[in-house]
């Protein structure tokens, strides 16, 4: 097992603890979070197969695609004629 070292300031340290929260716990909750982002790995195959199949959708002109809302649009396209 590794040992991680976390330096907390005193006044923050007494706040955590007197909220009862477990400190280790949190810790392990969020070192899992980084090594896991809850979708299943595929392989590298795999990935180039998707977006070959979405390049194809999309030049066949089949995708579906969220579309953008105009407010933000207007926004982005003053702000590149800002530059």
């Amino acid at each position: 097992m590794h040992t991680l070292k976390l330096q907390i300031q005193d006044d923050m340290y007494e706040s955590i603890v007197s909220k009862g929260i477990d400190i280790n716990h949190k810790l392990q909750e969020f070192i899992a979070t980084l090594a896991d982002d809850g979708y299943p790995a595929i392989s590298t195959q795999e990935a180039k197969k998707r977006v070959a199949d979405a390049v194809q959708r999309y030049r066949d002109g089949n995708g579906t695609y969220t579309p953008l809302d105009k407010d933000y649009m207007d926004e982005m396209h003053n702000y590149i004629q800002s530059l």
